[in-house]
This record gives C-alpha cells, structure tokens and sequence, in this order.
C-alpha cells in the first residue's frame, strides 16, 4: 500500500511534469490565428451562406469528435483522424468566409485532401485504399474545375475578390460567363457526389462511422454553398442552370433507387445523401437559395446523427421492409394532396422558385403523419406522436422563414410554376413506386437490382 510519503512525492513529480498541449489543441489555435490575420487583412466576408456552411462544420465536428474519443479510443491512429478532422473544419469554415479566389480555392482543395486523408484511415485495408483513391479522383476533378472557373473569373473581371467578381457579372464576357459557370457545375456535382461522381461517396462507407458523420459536416454539402456563393455568375447563364437541374434530379432519383436494394445501414444511408443533394442542387437551379440553404445545414446535421446512431438500427432494421412503406391506398392519397398543395400555390409569387421543394416538403409532412398514426391503439399516444410531427414542420417553417430573410432568392426563376408541377408528380410516382417496392407488391428486374446493389462497389483486391 502506498504510503503517505510515497502520494506526496508521486504529486510533486507530476506537478513538475510540462503541460502537454495535444496536436489537435496545437492545430486549432493555429487555424485561430489565421483565421484571425485573413480577416484582420480583409479577406473575409460574412455571408448568410457562408456562416451557416462554417456553422454547420464547426458545430458537427466537434460533436463528431467528441463521439470518436470512445469511438475510436482503441485505434492507434485516433490522434491523426483528430488532426484531419480539426482540419476539414477550419478549410471548410475558410471556403464558406473567404472573399478571395485564392483563399477560397486553398480551403476548398485542402478540404478536399483532408477527406481523403481521413476515408484512407485504416491504410492497412485494401478496401480503405482503393476508396480514398477512387475519392482523390473526384476531388482532383472538383479541383480543377473550381480553379478554372476561379481563374476564368477573375482574370476577366480584373479582380481576385468574389464579391467584386459577383458585382461585375453584368459586365463580363457570356464567353467567360459560360464557361465558369459549367465549371462550377462540375465542381458542385464532384463534391455533392451526385452522378457520374457518386461512387466516391457509396465507397466511403469504409472509412469509420465518425469519418461518414464528418463528410456532412459542410464537405459533401459545400457543392450547394458555391452554387449558392456564385449564383450571379450562374443566373447569367441559364444552360448551365439546366445542367444543374439535370445533374440534380439523376441524383435524386438515383439515389432513391439505390436506397430500395441497399440493406447495409451505413451503404443505405449513403445511398439516401446522393438523393439529398440531388435535391439541394435541383432546388439551388430552380433559384430557391433559401430553401436550399436550410436543406444544407438540415440534412447536414440529421444525416451526421443517422451516421452516428447507425448500430442501434441494426436493430430495428429486423423487423422487415414492410416497415419502410405505407399500407395502400396512403401512398396514392398522399401523393394526390401533396400535387393538390401545389396547383393551390401555382399562382403565388413563392411558387415561382419553391413549388417543387414545397411540395416535396408537404409529402414529407404528410408521410410523417401516417407514420405516426398507423398502428396506435391508443387515442392518449396518438395525439402524442402526431404532435412531433407538427411541431418538427414548425421548426422547419420558421428556420426557412429565417433563411429567406437573410438569403436572396434568384431574381429570374429557371422554369415557370407547372413545370415545377410536372417535376413534381415525376418525383411523386418515383416515390409511389418505391413504396411498391418497399411493400413487396413490386419487384425489379433481376439486372437493374444487381447493378443498384453493386453500384459504388470496390474492386476485389488480388491475393
């Protein structure tokens, strides 16, 4: 037994002891710093998107690394993952303040090395390896498009501030307009891994989970901010707001189908962010900033929970697919309201750039509800559960009432209100035959099924 003498001399050592001052201490206090110099030297601008992309990484990441101290807390690489993820969130927070080009650029293609960096974590897994160069490659693509569309922009509005860039689009070149706009929807549809880019994202499911949380931290949802960022410089060329558009539904409604086939909790789940950001991006070429703003730090916080909650659905998931679709006919009558919702708007001034996420919106809300209230017996608890979905459109109602406050939308919408109606009854009879699908009262084709399950999937390492 320890003596007396024994504890006061073993105090004494460790007060003696230096004060260690951890790598990832050492990392934040430097991106503090440089942080503060940029905006000492008036590099920074603060913008509505801007502080919710920083928001939005700041605030996961830290819950995020709270979460993989016990996570990984038998990992010998726990530290490094730390350093990378301190990392991403100060290039992130750079991309989403920065005013100049360079500035902009450097944060967004260190972010870019960071992830990959953190997808390779466990190196000495084939699997992890052949993901981070699968995902290196669509950052380098990213990379380069943003850069030419920097440089193209610059060079010609004489200026490397983007405020300044933005304020001179009336003036510059349609050839250049062009041209960095189609960049920038390359650079957008790399980082939100939307096809032809999703694979890197559907096989970054062999990174750790706090890895897959962090990717919604303001990465994979960066390609909405720089839409959103430039949309002067897009709304100046409506082609490439079409491609935008394009790019978007492919996204959603692929990442839809790959949902139906993936039984994995954390490949399903991927699957459902390539759907997310097909929206984000469909909404941001329809003009709806606002809207797409709040589906950014929304979907960016909840998808982030679903990551870091993805055991416990193990769980759950055994109770069967039939869990995941409504008793017919609720689909029908759901899908016939929502379009209902939106002839009823057609005519008002909101509709012109949110029909189509407003009555996605409304399926959402309507879905919530029938799944609360099917199966309660009891009155007492129905009332009970049919309250949080209320109260969570509440929430969401007035987060956007925010951000159409603070956020412009388009001043020239993409496409007139009932094509946004037409969108809208596409994705509607999408959605009512995924819930065939989810039932059991529809199959697919044996081929189209094999190709969704193995899309995104690593090529077998050689023995």
């Amino acid at each position: 037994m320890a003596t007396t003498f024994d504890m006061v001399q073993t105090g004494a050592a460790q007060a003696k002891r230096p004060l260690r001052v951890t790598a990832p201490v050492l990392a934040l206090s430097a991106m503090a710093l440089g942080l503060g110099a940029t905006a000492i030297a008036g590099l920074l601008r603060v913008t509505a998107a801007g502080v919710a992309l920083g928001g939005l990484a700041a605030l996961l990441t830290g819950l995020v690394l709270v979460f993989a101290q016990r996570h990984l807390r038998a990992d010998p690489r726990r530290l490094a993952h730390a350093r990378l993820a301190t990392g991403l969130a100060f290039a992130t927070v750079l991309v989403g303040l920065a005013d100049n080009v360079v500035l902009l650029a450097a944060g967004w293609i260190a972010a870019g090395r960071l992830m990959t960096g953190l997808v390779r974590h466990a190196g000495d897994w084939a699997e992890a390896r052949a993901a981070a160069a699968r995902a290196g490659t669509a950052f380098l693509i990213g990379d380069i498009a943003l850069v030419g569309a920097l440089v193209t922009l610059a060079i010609t509005a004489k200026t490397a501030s983007i405020a300044a860039i933005a304020a001179a689009v009336p003036t510059l070149s349609p050839l250049a307009l062009t041209l960095a706009a189609a960049l920038l929807v390359i650079a957008a549809a790399a980082r939100c891994a939307t096809p032809p880019f999703s694979s890197w994202l559907l096989s970054s499911i062999a990174a750790p989970t706090p890895v897959s949380a962090l990717m919604h931290a303001g990465f994979v949802n960066a390609g909405g901010f720089l839409v959103i960022h430039f949309a002067p410089v897009l709304e100046a060329v409506p082609a490439a707001r079409f491609a935008l558009l394009a790019i978007g539904v492919t996204g959603a409604l692929y990442g839809s189908a790959l949902m139906l086939v993936r039984a994995d909790v954390k490949g399903a789940l991927a699957a459902s962010t390539v759907a997310q950001m097909g929206f984000m991006l469909l909404t941001c070429a329809l003009g709806g900033y606002a809207a797409a703003l709040w589906h950014m730090v929304a979907h960016g916080a909840f998808k982030a929970w679903l990551f870091l909650g993805a055991s416990g659905a193990i769980r759950r998931s055994a109770a069967g697919a039939g869990d995941k679709a409504l008793p017919a006919p609720v689909p029908a009558l759901i899908a016939l309201a929502a379009l209902g919702a939106g002839a009823l708007i057609m005519e008002t001034a909101i509709a012109q750039t949110t029909l189509l996420p407003l009555g996605l919106a409304a399926t959402a809300l309507l879905v919530a509800l029938a799944m609360a209230a099917r199966g309660l017996r009891f009155e007492t608890a129905r009332i009970t559960l049919l309250a949080l979905p209320a109260l969570l459109v509440a929430v969401n109602a007035a987060a956007l009432a925010l951000m159409e406050a603070v956020q412009a939308n388009a001043a020239v919408p993409l496409l007139p209100a009932w094509a946004q109606l037409a969108l809208l009854s596409l994705f509607l009879a999408g959605w009512l035959v995924q819930q065939d699908l989810a039932a059991g009262r529809r199959r697919l084709p044996a081929g189209l099924h094999a190709r969704l399950l193995h899309a995104g999937a690593l090529p077998t390492p050689a023995n």
